[in-house]
Order: C-alpha cells, then sequence, then structure tokens
C-alpha cells in the first residue's frame, strides 16, 4: 500500500527540487575565481619567464602549478584601455575608450555605464570584490561599487604613492600639498578607501593591498568569490621598502639598455615584495581549503616601462605597439584542469579571461556580449586547436587611424597610413619590416583591419588640457583634493611638477 496521496506526492517532488536547485547547491560546484593584474611588469620580469635578477618564486610555483602562456596579448599598450578592455570584457574601442584618464575628476573621463566582468558574475551569485588600482573614473556611476563591485578598497586614480602622504621618507613635500596641483599628483595622492570611506594606513601599499585581499577572502570563503587583485606595483614612483631594496645590490642587477642600476634595483625590490603579497594571499587560500576550487589568474596591464623593466626580447615598451607594449606574462592556475608546469604557445588575450571565468560560472560571453573566448579546452588540453586565428587592436586616439593586427605568424602595424609587417616566428624582435617585400600581405591584412575597425565608436573624451583639479565627492573629504561647489567640481590651470 502507498503511504502517499498523489498531491502530496507531487509537493513533496517539488519540494526535492527546489532544495535540488537552490542557489546555494548550484553554486557549489562552480570554482572561486582571482585575478591578480600587475602594473607595467616587464615580459621577463618574472623568474618562470626568463628573469635572472628579481625573484619572483611564488609567481613561479603558480606557473608550475599551473599552464603559463608565451603569446597572451592585452587590449592596448597602456594601462588606462588595457584594463577597460579586461574589466567589460570588450575591445575597448568599440565604446570609445582610447586614453588614461588624466583627469579623474572630469566625469566625462572613464567607464561608460557598462556591464563588467563583476557585474556579470554577481549576475551568477558570486560576491565580487576589488583590491587595489581602479583608474576607470571617479563619478557616482564609475564608482567600483556601481560598476559590478560588492566590496572595494584602494584607490580611484591612476597610480598612488607607496606611502602615506605624511611618510617620514617625504620629507614634508606632500604635507601640505600645493594647490593647483600637477595633474599627475591629482592622481598619485588620492585616498585610499574602503568603499565610500578613507582608509587610515601606514605601511607599504604593496602590503596594505594584500592584507585588503586575504581579508576579502577571510570574509568570503563561504560563498562563491571574485577577486580582482588590483596592484599598482611595480608602477612608478620607484619606492619600496629599504629591506627590501637591500636584497638588490645595484652591481647585480642585470645590465639593460636604458635602465640603470638604480631603478633596476628599487624595480626589483617593488615586484619582490609583490611577489610577496601574492604569496600570502594564496597562502590564505590554502589555509581556508579553497585550492581545489579556486582558480588563479595572472597577469601584467601591459608591457614593462622603458626606464626599469626588462621585455628582452620582445622589441618596445609600455606606450608602443611593437610585442613589449602588447605581449605580457600571463599564467594561470586551474586545480584538476590546466596540466601543471606547461607551456601553451597559441595567442590568447586578456579578453579571454572574463569570458572563460564566465563561462566557469555558469554564464554565457556571447549573450553577455563579451568578445573574448572560452580557453578551457586548450587550457586543460582537451583542444590543441588555436583559439584565435587572428587578433585585433584599435590603437588610434587622434585624427589618423591606427592599429596592429596579428594573423598565424604575421603582425601588422599601421598608423598614419604608414604599415609595417613582421614574422613573429622568424623575428620575435620586429627587427625586419617586410611590407616592402609581400605588399600583397600588406594589402589583404590592412583590409582585413579597416573592416573590423569600421565598429569602432567616437573617442569618450578628447585633450582635456588637464585642467579638473577638484570634486567634493564625499570620500574625498579631509584630503586636499576636496572642494565643495554647486556642480561638485572646479577648475583650475594645471602647473608644472614639483621637481
Amino acid at each position: 500500500m502507498n503511504d502517499f496521496s498523489p498531491n502530496l506526492r507531487n509537493t513533496l517532488l517539488f519540494v526535492l527540487l527546489v532544495v535540488w536547485w537552490s542557489p546555494t547547491e548550484a553554486a557549489e560546484g562552480r570554482p572561486n575565481i582571482i585575478v591578480i593584474m600587475a602594473d607595467d611588469l616587464g615580459y621577463t620580469d618574472v623568474g618562470c619567464y626568463g628573469c635572472k635578477d628579481i625573484r619572483t618564486p611564488n609567481i613561479d610555483q603558480l606557473a608550475a602549478d599551473g599552464v603559463r602562456f608565451s603569446s597572451a596579448y592585452v587590449t592596448w599598450n597602456m594601462c588606462g584601455p588595457s584594463r577597460a578592455g579586461f574589466l567589460t570584457g570588450r575591445v575597448q574601442s568599440t565604446f570609445g575608450y582610447y586614453r588614461n584618464v588624466d583627469n579623474p575628476y572630469d566625469p566625462a573621463q572613464g567607464l561608460p555605464k557598462i556591464p563588467t566582468i563583476a557585474s556579470l558574475l554577481q549576475k551568477q551569485g558570486y560576491v565580487t570584490g576589488g583590491v587595489g588600482k581602479w583608474h576607470m573614473g571617479t563619478a557616482d556611476h564609475q564608482h567600483p561599487n556601481a560598476m559590478g563591485f560588492d566590496d572595494w578598497f584602494g584607490f580611484l586614480g591612476g597610480g598612488r604613492m607607496y606611502y602615506p602622504l605624511d611618510h617620514p621618507s617625504y620629507q614634508g613635500r606632500f604635507t601640505p600639498l600645493k594647490r593647483p596641483l600637477h595633474h599627475k599628483y591629482v592622481q598619485h595622492t588620492m585616498p585610499v578607501i574602503h568603499n565610500n570611506k578613507v582608509v587610515t594606513w601606514e605601511q607599504y601599499l604593496t602590503r596594505e593591498l594584500t592584507d585588503a585581499g586575504v581579508a576579502f577572502l577571510e570574509r568570503n570563503h563561504n560563498e562563491p568569490f571574485f577577486l580582482f587583485l588590483s596592484y599598482n606595483a611595480p608602477h612608478l614612483d620607484l619606492e619600496a621598502p629599504q629591506e627590501t631594496i637591500a636584497k638588490y645590490p645595484e652591481d647585480k642587477m642585470t645590465k639593460i639598455p636604458g635602465v640603470t642600476a638604480k631603478s633596476r634595483s628599487i624595480y626589483a625590490a617593488m615586484v619582490d615584495e609583490m611577489d610577496q603579497g601574492i604569496g600570502k594571499l594564496l597562502a590564505k587560500v590554502d589555509a581556508l581549503g579553497l585550492e581545489d576550487n579556486t582558480v588563479v589568474w595572472f597577469l601584467s596591464d601591459n608591457g614593462g616601462m622603458r626606464k626599469t623593466s626588462d621585455n628582452r626580447p620582445l622589441r618596445g615598451n609600455k606606450g608602443n605597439s611593437y610585442e613589449g607594449g602588447l605581449r605580457v606574462p600571463m599564467i594561470v592556475k586551474w586545480p584538476g584542469e590546466a596540466p601543471a608546469g606547461k607551456v601553451l604557445v597559441a595567442p590568447v588575450t586578456s579578453l579571454d579571461i572574463g569570458a572563460t571565468s564566465l563561462v566557469m560560472a555558469g554564464g554565457d560571453p556571447k549573450t553577455s556580449g563579451l568578445h573574448g573566448k572560452d580557453i578551457r579546452p586548450y587550457i586543460s588540453g582537451q583542444s590543441d586547436q588555436t583559439p584565435h586565428n587572428v587578433l585585433f587592436w584599435h590603437t588610434g586616439r587622434y585624427k589618423e587611424p591606427s592599429g596592429v593586427m596579428r594573423e598565424g605568424d604575421y603582425k601588422l602595424l599601421y598608423s598614419g597610413n604608414k604599415t609595417e609587417l613582421y614574422n613573429l616566428k622568424d623575428d620575435l624582435s620586429e627587427t625586419t619590416n617586410l611590407a616592402a617585400s609581400e605588399p600583397e600581405r600588406v594589402k589583404t591584412m590592412l583590409a582585413r583591419w579597416k573592416q573590423w575597425a569600421s565598429d569602432s565608436q567616437p573617442e569618450l573624451w578628447g585633450n582635456s588640457g588637464k585642467v579638473i583639479q577638484y570634486a567634493n565627492y564625499e570620500w574625498l573629504k579631509g584630503s586636499p583634493h576636496y572642494e565643495e561647489t554647486k556642480n561638485g567640481m572646479s577648475r583650475s590651470k594645471a602647473v608644472n611638477d614639483y621637481d
């Protein structure tokens, strides 16, 4: 005899289905996702990429436990547009983002209201956190909390002094600050904030950001999370703790054309401090028992700086479109899926991080409008098919369009009707321009680039003259950047740097 009536059986079945498909249960199979982004890190300034004079044991271990990409690219050769591409998962020229934000209090500068990887992961049930550098604008609609981050700890400018402004090493230079500020110091002296509140801090900034990342893990490890740890190291200014600099004597540093031994020594200490921070963060992942269900990505936002970094054998550096400006170190640790210690040589892009992460979280990159590809089959070895047969960049910021295209082994650079063509397989250092000897290839590739670039949008903002100095955001109160005005900002002519 059946003890349950049909109605009761149906009711019980419904309850069981609800429990089975509850968000908590469904989320358990989804990995936590961490993206660690360095700022202006040279291509060969990490041990696993061949560096000899800087110690990066934790980044190297990440590569040993996961896969390392030898042909990873970002979407631009400067930090602002590159980060805009990464954060939105879209080629930034499709929404008109071609310049660094230089006037952070100008609401016209920075990200428009557009979905981000963080907001897309929020919809998949992830708690989202960001730590460090933002550089996407400061208006209310551009604040990280309004762009998909449940929790934000960091600074909204494009850089930051590595110590509080009253630190003895500055010898009173920034207390008080001269007004109006040089545009650089409008960015580099903005307060560190936790969401909308100013934070009091005392230690070296890289350590402060690491601690904030660790704290985010401690608060949110019981639910699926996305953490974007956006270090500003090793971006200028060149500052590091003296005890770390002492680990890198000037006479032991690699000799790099255009780089002084002193600069290289301090830069090495900055990379070292970042690597230590990454080790501390990953140790917390292990201590919380999350290592088997946490995917960790590491990359730089663009190529290394000319005065500090080693991009060799690549040509160029931050700010130009040779390989040294666009190709970056990139690593992913995907426990149980990514073959440990493997090097993947096919071209991939920072846009693929967002697309792949969204698929891991249960979302759909195509319906979400993302431009990257799900590269899980390539990472795991289930497929050896090249993820991208062709890659495009739009690097034009002014009247004349300019850009880059890579198709197979060939790379085309186009600027002001000037073309350069290189075979990266035979000439990774881009020493021999083949444009004159292969005109048909140039013609075909250029036509394809122009067709692709036809979807590009006009600039969101142009040359502003670097004059907007202050704003009246609540989180600026108590800083030299705050000024009460009717429209939230005032204008002052920029002045020369203090030096």
